[in-house]
């Protein structure tokens, strides 16, 4: 129970530090993300395929190495 007050201070203080910050700064980080309506592919300057093939092939490469990583030793069971 001693763990949930420090918790809901920090919530409070962020909530906090948020609402007095919003107004200076949302509107320069709006400025600076407003790009309209881009696509992946625009915002590299490639072919659509290809950033398709390599999302592709980065995802098979991910779920290959968080797959190895799972795998048990036999001398640690």
């Amino acid at each position: 129970m001693d763990y949930l007050i420090p918790g809901v201070s920090g919530f409070l203080v962020g909530a906090i530090l948020f609402g007095l910050t919003y107004g200076d700064v949302f509107p320069v980080i709006s400025a600076i993300a407003n790009l309209g309506n881009t696509y992946m592919p625009e915002l590299f300057n490639v072919n659509h395929w290809l950033l398709i093939i390599f999302l592709a092939l980065f995802s098979v490469y991910l779920f290959y190495i968080l797959s190895k990583k799972g795998e048990f030793r036999k001398d640690s069971l």
